[in-house]
């Protein structure tokens, strides 16, 4: 089990060779180790490492980055205490002039829809809408964290495409690989909207998830508001996976029949209904 989640939290295929040193044979492994050739873990450190979280980010650098959906903005980027990933927290607007309930989106990166415009998700408009609802609300955060493939890595996510070219829904590739259905870890937002001091926000999310996360860290979330993108012939059965097996309000875009507010979380404010996209 240990071998499996080192793996997995190095994105790598979870897939391991376990076998029993016999005891003829401990003390040949054991001069082995001790020259170097050979790694040893403890199984039970390597479960703590992987149960314990990101650790405390450290705020590396910053700078203004206008964006064409929101002018005023600054780029602040965050590292992880390994070192390996990297997250960015996008500043839009005057923190004097925010709301009292900072407008916050939690995006996930996705290489394929950010950048490149992939039919296969919504991930690239619901980027930039993201921004742009953000601006105008006054201003706030959207938290660009470094979890493709809802935590499964690049590599892996081409895996899984390739899986759902034959015949899998999203979450039924993710887990033949050998993956959870979403393996992020949101308390890194946490520890961003923490270091940014913000306590009390109106989350820009389809995602019950986020929105149990942060208030698990202790995060006020007094609101929330959906951000959608476009539903496609490509995307429609990714879109539909997420609503059915995931949970996500999608039912206002999804289905035309669905009654306006029928799939409101009853953790929020009903209130809340009238922040909707």
């Amino acid at each position: 089990r240990a071998a499996l989640r080192l793996l997995g939290r190095a994105q790598r295929v979870p897939a391991a060779l376990v076998c029993e040193v016999a005891p003829d044979r401990a003390a040949a492994v054991a001069a082995t180790v001790a020259s170097g050739d050979l790694l040893a873990v403890d199984a039970a450190e390597a479960m703590r490492l992987c149960e314990s979280g990101p650790g405390r980010l450290a705020r590396i650098s910053e700078a203004r980055v206008p964006l064409a959906e929101a002018e005023n903005s600054r780029f602040v980027l965050f590292r992880e205490a390994d070192g390996v990933h990297e997250h960015v927290a996008i500043v839009i607007g005057e923190r004097a002039n925010w709301p009292e309930d900072v407008p916050v989106r939690l995006h996930s990166s996705c290489l394929t829809g950010d950048l490149f415009g992939s039919l296969r998700c919504d991930c690239g408009e619901q980027l930039r809408r993201g921004v742009a609802a953000i601006d105008a609300l006054g201003g706030g955060v959207l938290l660009y964290l470094s979890q493709e493939g809802r935590g499964i890595g690049l590599a892996n996510k081409l895996r899984a495409y390739g899986l759902q070219d034959e015949g899998l829904d999203t979450i039924d590739a993710d887990q033949v690989i050998g993956f959870s259905k979403d393996e992020r870890d949101f308390r890194i937002a946490h520890e961003m909207l923490d270091e940014l001091g913000i306590d009390r926000i109106l989350l820009l999310t389809n995602n019950p998830s986020k929105v149990a996360a942060l208030q698990k860290a202790g995060i006020h979330v007094v609101g929330r508001r959906a951000i959608y993108g476009e539903v496609t012939a490509q995307n429609q059965r990714y879109l539909r996976t997420k609503a059915s097996r995931h949970g996500h309000w999608l039912n206002d875009l999804l289905n035309e029949q669905g009654e306006p507010g029928d799939d409101e979380p009853a953790c929020l404010p009903a209130a809340d209904a009238a922040h909707r996209a």
